[in-house]
Formats: C-alpha cells, sequence, structure tokens
C-alpha cells in the first residue's frame, strides 16, 4: 500500500430530526457563535484568494514529494475530462460525488468522449419514501431556524487515510470533487453526508480528485474549517433537496471484486477553468465562494432551473457557467436578494446577476421578446389603446398559445385588464368634477 497525502472525511456529528426535536447535529458544551464562523471564515476566504498564486505553487511542490500521487493541471475542463479518459483506459464507467466541479464542468466534457458517470450517492436511497419526505419538509418549516437561535451544527472528522487500501477493489474509477485542500502538507477534505464517498475511496481501482483553485487554502487547520463551514451553511439546503433520482442509480456494488489487482491509482487534477479569470473581470468575489449552496435556500426560482442540463443550481453555480460560456444568462431571476442575505460571506450575487445580463446583450443584442418584455409601459398602452378588444383577444386560446410560445407566459396565468382610460386620466377627472 502505497503512502499518500491524507485523506480526511468530514461528517455530521450525530443525526437528528430537526422537525421533530427543533436541532440538528448540536455540539455538546457552548457552541461557537455563528457570527464569529462568518468572521473568520470570511477572512479565511479573502486572504486565499489574495494568495491564490502562491498557494497554487506551494501545493505543487507538497505533492511531488509523493511518488505515487499523480498530480495534474488543467486550464479548462476540456483539458480535464482529456487526462481523465487517458486515466481511465479501457473502463468505461465512472463514479462521481455531488460536486459542482465535476457535475457541472467535468461530467458534459466526458459524456461524449464515451464514459459513462453516475452519482452514487444517489444508489445510498434505500427505501426512500418521497411522499413521506416532503410531509416531513413541511413540518420541518414550522420549527424555528436553528442558527437564529444561536445553534450551530457539528461536523467532525470521521475517516481518515494514510495508504490506499487493495483489497476489495472494483473495475470502475472514481472522480470525486475535493472540498478542501491543504498546500502546506497536501491534505484533502471531503464533505460526506452520505457513505459514498468512503466508498469510492476504498473500492475504486483508480481514484480521480478534482481540486479547483480556489479550494487550496493554506494549511489543514484552515481547509477543515473550510470544510465544517460548508455543512454548517449548506446542511439545511442539502436536507431539502434529498430526493433520489432513480436514473443515477447503479449498482457499484454488483461490480466484480478484481481477483488480483496489479496497482492503485490516485491522480489529482488541479482545475482552474476560468476562476482566476474571474480576478480580473470585477467578478473577483466569486473566488470567496465555499460551495456550500445556502444561497439556494430560499430561491424562488432555483427548483427548475439547470434541471434538464443535470447541472446542480444554486445563483452563483449560474453565474459562473454562464461566464464559462455553458448556460445563457440568468434572466429567470426576480432580484429578491435572498441568496445575498443566506450567503455566510455576504457575496452580492444579484449585482453580478445583472452584471451577465448587460454584458450578454451589450455583446449579443437583446431579442425582440426580450424588448417587449423589458418594457411594460409600452405594453400597457397598446393594451390601452385597443380595449376592450385587447381583453377579449388575451382571453383566447390562440393568443394564450402565442404568449406561452413566444414570450413564456403561461397560458393560465392571469392577465391585467386593460381600460381606455388610465387611472391618472381617471382622477384628474374626477378632481375637476368635484
Amino acid at each position: 500500500m502505497a503512502e499518500i497525502p491524507g485523506i480526511v472525511v468530514v461528517e455530521p456529528s450525530g443525526l437528528g430530526s430537526k422537525w421533530r426535536t427543533g436541532s440538528v447535529f448540536l455540539r455538546k458544551g457552548s457552541p461557537p457563535r455563528l457570527d464569529s464562523i462568518k468572521a473568520h471564515l470570511k477572512e479565511l476566504r479573502e486572504s486565499t484568494r489574495s494568495n491564490h498564486s502562491t498557494l497554487l505553487e506551494q501545493l505543487k511542490r507538497t505533492l511531488e514529494q509523493y511518488s505515487n500521487f499523480n498530480l495534474l493541471y488543467a486550464e479548462n475542463a476540456k483539458k480535464a475530462a482529456s487526462q481523465i479518459m487517458r486515466i481511465a483506459g479501457n473502463t468505461n464507467i465512472a463514479s462521481i460525488n455531488k460536486s459542482s466541479v465535476v457535475v457541472n464542468e467535468l461530467r458534459p466534457e466526458l459524456k461524449p468522449l464515451g464514459l459513462k458517470t453516475n452519482l452514487r450517492y444517489f444508489t445510498e436511497f434505500n427505501n426512500f419514501d418521497v411522499e413521506s419526505f416532503k410531509r416531513r419538509v413541511e413540518d420541518y418549516w414550522s420549527v424555528p431556524d436553528i442558527h437564529s437561535k444561536g445553534l450551530v451544527e457539528s461536523f467532525e472528522v470521521q475517516k481518515q487515510y494514510r495508504r490506499l487500501n487493495m483489497a476489495g477493489l472494483r473495475d470502475y474509477i472514481a472522480i470525486l470533487g475535493v472540498n478542501a485542500i491543504s498546500a502546506e502538507d497536501g491534505t484533502v477534505f471531503f464533505l460526506q453526508h452520505m457513505s459514498n464517498i468512503s466508498k469510492d475511496i476504498d473500492q475504486s481501482k483508480k481514484l480521480i480528485l478534482v481540486v479547483s483553485v480556489e479550494k487550496i487554502l493554506k494549511d489543514r487547520e484552515a481547509a477543515l474549517f473550510h470544510t465544517r463551514a460548508m455543512g454548517i451553511f449548506g446542511l439545511e439546503s442539502i436536507l431539502l433537496s434529498l430526493a433520489p433520482n432513480l436514473s443515477e442509480i447503479y449498482d457499484f456494488e454488483q461490480l466484480p471484486v478484481l481477483s488480483a489487482p496489479e496497482g492503485r491509482e490516485i491522480h489529482l487534477i488541479i482545475l482552474d477553468n476560468g476562476r482566476t479569470q474571474l480576478l480580473n473581470e470585477g467578478y473577483s468575489d466569486l473566488f470567496l465562494c465555499i460551495d456550500c449552496r445556502a444561497c439556494t435556500r430560499q430561491c424562488p426560482i432555483g427548483e427548475r432551473l439547470l434541471v434538464d442540463r443535470g447541472m446542480i443550481y444554486s445563483p452563483k453555480n449560474y453565474v459562473l457557467a454562464f461566464l464559462q460560456g455553458a448556460v445563457p444568462p440568468l434572466d429567470e431571476c426576480l432580484h429578491c436578494d435572498r441568496c445575498e442575505v443566506e450567503c455566510p460571506i455576504s457575496i452580492d450575487i444579484p449585482t453580478f446577476i445583472w452584471k451577465t445580463q448587460i454584458e450578454y446583450n451589450k455583446k449579443f443584442g437583446r431579442s425582440l421578446k426580450k424588448r417587449v418584455l423589458d418594457n411594460p409601459e409600452l405594453m400597457a398602452k397598446m393594451g390601452k389603446w385597443t380595449a376592450p378588444v385587447s381583453n377579449w383577444v388575451k382571453n383566447l386560446s390562440i393568443a394564450r398559445w402565442i404568449m406561452e410560445s413566444f414570450a413564456d407566459i403561461h397560458r393560465d396565468a392571469k392577465l391585467p385588464t386593460f381600460h381606455r382610460r388610465t387611472f391618472r386620466e381617471w382622477f384628474k377627472r374626477g378632481t375637476r368634477e368635484g
């Protein structure tokens, strides 16, 4: 068994049901204050952003000390996918974790190359009753927010690896997005809510770790704090989005155990994919994000966005995907600012969303549909000038179908009633007559 940089798996310290008990994974004794955690986290992330180049070079020097550890660097997702395919060799199936880096950025590049990927996370749901879970979520919202009560969830180190297991290996590769890595000693950190990551570390014949450049922290203590913070601020979003995806389920336990494995390979890919470019384009605060996805907790539009693309949604992920050229700008955003309120670092995501829309329109121009919908006063004047005919037309089935097809206005939406006389005209007339 070859020695490797440490791999640490962090898990909730204990399971409790918030909808029943009003608390989840509570620390014993006096819990740390939430505001102090946020302040330290922001300081840590700003230091990481300021020293990202130094940290990257330090990590490279650290990992070069391990002869059995293959270190790779990829400036974009396409190159990373090419590297993964070379590592996979004749193996055509891979287990991946629920990492936005792997799912949103690498998976679309791997699929055309013929590598079948499955989120082993969903395989861990045994006898999952969706309707029962929905009822529990409804009960969950009736319980006071534990953070507002000064309670903080506890996430502790549950497993540590210094050597890779050689027994019980199966014929597949694992591609795991890393939550944090220490530049000082190379220790890799994972946040695990199910057992999928541990199983992949134990069973895959080739292990590929992917760390995006903003997840490189100065030392083990900082990386562990970063990983725990992901759990503290992202736990509720994870709990509320739990649901098995049947199309993802693949039983890796049924793959035959390799009788005489020739060796165990471990690779680490450092992925940039446009992240350092953010620092020079006015999006540098995205580099502070820890990917806890707390910004999705009260997002009113996030449930259906990116689903058809098989991507993990968060407002920040959408902005990053747009800047990487993977998706159009986020026109559906209501700019309610809930994402900024929920963010533990207070990243101004709504402003970034505005900025992406403006930059896109400057580059490609606005479509006719957008020009019409962006000018509600013109639509109101047209309806006023043609009333009452406009009120009759807007209720026709064919007109409703055209609105839904052209402007994405649902055919059952309740539309306003147009009047020839405006409120201002009515008010002035009434004043004169009075």
